[in-house]
């Protein structure tokens, strides 16, 4: 079996791995095995990127920059690349039990895609497509780690508040407000990315249809996921919100950006933007 036929398989192997024993070295705190859990998983992101990078050079037939394997590839890189710029800026390793797990479940839902296409126009292209899916994907990045940076914010916060302590693997981790400013940061670059997307998107409905809007599904959702976005960046820049509540409507973007990614593209069949055998 040649390379890039092993490459899916030898990728999703050490995502899985590289999960595994992090979650492991986690509860026993034990420093060796977390890191031979990274060292695991950056095998499986280089692997991860000469994959992505065949794609878009033509080298595999069956993909191309609009397939649904090509956009979560994508997008599971794109959630480790974050994951290492906020390791690099704020020392937050602990994220790596969120980030692996989901990069290794993007990729797997990639190669499980095989053969499906989003049904985009050919003007989606160029720059257009860094403008609408690059953007919109960073910005579904950022809110994946604000999206474990939640849900470790409210479950070490509910153990705090009933005095019930920390097991052994929570001691290890970091402080609400480094969570928190986890939060503020993927809030703070995220919205910006997010509404661009958005905003370019509709301005190529336009160019291509002379259309801005067309109910389709996936329109409603997106516009309901800015609403909230926009209400939680004007909240926490306007009114300084900390803690619990921005930590809750992360969770719900992000939720809503994933119903949107997956459920509307495979499972609505009226979606202008579905994916196509």
């Amino acid at each position: 079996m040649a390379l890039p036929d092993m490459l899916p398989m030898l990728v999703i192997g050490l995502y899985f791995l590289g999960t595994g024993f992090y979650v492991l070295g986690s509860a026993l705190r034990n420093e060796r095995i977390k890191l031979s859990a990274l060292a695991l998983a950056a095998v499986g992101f280089v692997l991860h990127g000469i994959d992505l990078a065949g794609q878009v050079a033509g080298l595999n037939a069956f993909t191309t920059p609009t397939s649904a394997r090509f956009l979560f590839c994508l997008l599971g890189f794109g959630i480790l690349v974050i994951f290492l710029l906020l390791w690099w800026r704020l020392k937050l390793r602990f994220l790596a039990v969120v980030a692996l797990p989901l990069a290794l479940v993007f990729y797997a839902t990639a190669n499980a895609a095989m053969g499906t296409n989003a049904n985009l126009p050919p003007m989606l292209s160029g720059l257009f497509f860094l403008l609408h899916i690059g953007t919109l994907f960073a910005s579904m990045a950022l809110l994946a780690m604000a999206f474990g940076a939640g849900l470790a914010f409210l479950h070490l916060e509910k153990r705090i508040k009933t005095k019930t302590g920390l097991k052994k693997f929570q001691q290890d981790m970091p402080s609400l407000d480094t969570f928190d400013r986890v939060n503020h940061w993927t809030v703070v670059i995220g919205f910006p990315l997010y509404s661009l997307g958005l905003i370019s998107g509709f301005v190529w409905a336009w160019m291509t249809s002379r259309r801005v809007f067309s109910f389709d599904p996936k329109e409603i959702l997106a516009l309901l996921v800015l609403g909230l976005f926009a209400y939680l960046f004007h909240q926490r820049l306007a009114y300084g919100w900390r803690g619990r509540k921005p930590a809750v409507m992360t969770i719900a973007v992000f939720l809503l950006m994933v119903l949107s990614m997956i459920g509307i593209n495979f499972l609505v069949s009226t979606t202008f933007h579905g994916f196509k055998p």
